[in-house]
C-alpha cells in the first residue's frame, strides 16, 4: 500500500517545473507545510486534499484510500468530467504590468475550468501543462497584455531570452519580458516605461512563463 506522503511525492516527482515552493504557492499555505506533508509528518485538511486532488488532477479518492496505488481505471470509483480541466486562480493577488505590485504571495486559490481542445486552440499548450493564472493591473505591457486582463501562465524556472513571464523581484510581482543581454533586465511592451535592471543584490524569482491572457468583460443591457 502506498501512503499519502508517498503518492504526494509521487505526484509532484512526475510533474515537470514542479516543486515544493511552487505547490505551496498554488496551494496558499506555507513550503513548511508542504515538506510535512511529504514526510508524513502532517496529513492534510480535506479542503486542501480537494485542492491538491484537483491540482495533480486526480481523484480526491486517490489520496484518501491507500489502497488504491495507481491512478488509471478508476471511473467506477469517482464520476468526474474528463473532459474538463481546472486551472488555479490566484483571485486575491495580482501581478503588475506597472510599477509592481507589493504582495508577498499570490493569494488564496480557486480553480477554472477549461476544456483541452480550449487550452491548445487559446494558449497553445498541453492540457497537461501545469498552469496558473492572475489578474494583471497596469498598463507597461499594452499593447501585448491588457490592463486588467487574466494573465495564463506556465509554471517553469528557467530564461527564454525575450519571453514574457510572471517573476518576483525586490518583494514585487511583475509581468514582463526578460532580456538577458548585456544585463538581465525586465522590459515593457509599452515604450513609455523604462527598462527595470535587475541588480546583483537582489535575486529574480521565476514564477511562471506567460503563454496567453484573455479577458472577461461583461455589460449590462
Amino acid at each position: 500500500m502506498k501512503s499519502f506522503a508517498e503518492k504526494l511525492r509521487e505526484c509532484i516527482s512526475k510533474s515537470t517545473g514542479i516543486d515544493t515552493v511552487i505547490l505551496a504557492k498554488a496551494m496558499n499555505v506555507s513550503q513548511s507545510s508542504v515538506s510535512q506533508w511529504q514526510l508524513g509528518q502532517k496529513t492534510p485538511s480535506r479542503n486542501n486534499m480537494i485542492k491538491l486532488a484537483n491540482f495533480f488532477r486526480v481523484p480526491i479518492e486517490y489520496f484518501l484510500d491507500d489502497e488504491l496505488e495507481t491512478t488509471p481505471n478508476l471511473s467506477n470509483i469517482l464520476k468526474k468530467d474528463n473532459d474538463t480541466i481546472y486551472i488555479p486562480f490566484f483571485k486575491d493577488g495580482s501581478v503588475s504590468a506597472g510599477k509592481g505590485n507589493e504582495i508577498s504571495d499570490l493569494g488564496d486559490c480557486d480553480f477554472l475550468p477549461f476544456k483541452p481542445q480550449d487550452l491548445r486552440l487559446m494558449f497553445g499548450v498541453s492540457p497537461n501543462a501545469k498552469l496558473g493564472i492572475i489578474p494583471c493591473f497596469g498598463n507597461s505591457m499594452e499593447p501585448t497584455i491588457a490592463e486588467s486582463s487574466l494573465v495564463v501562465f506556465q509554471f517553469v524556472s528557467d530564461i527564454i531570452e525575450g519571453s514574457v513571464y510572471v517573476c518576483r523581484y525586490d518583494n514585487e510581482l511583475f509581468v514582463k519580458r526578460i532580456k538577458k543581454r548585456p544585463k538581465l533586465s525586465l522590459i515593457s511592451d509599452n515604450k513609455e516605461y523604462e527598462p527595470i535592471e535587475i541588480s546583483e543584490d537582489n535575486e529574480i524569482q521565476i514564477l511562471g512563463r506567460v503563454v496567453g491572457c484573455y479577458s472577461i468583460i461583461s455589460k449590462k443591457i
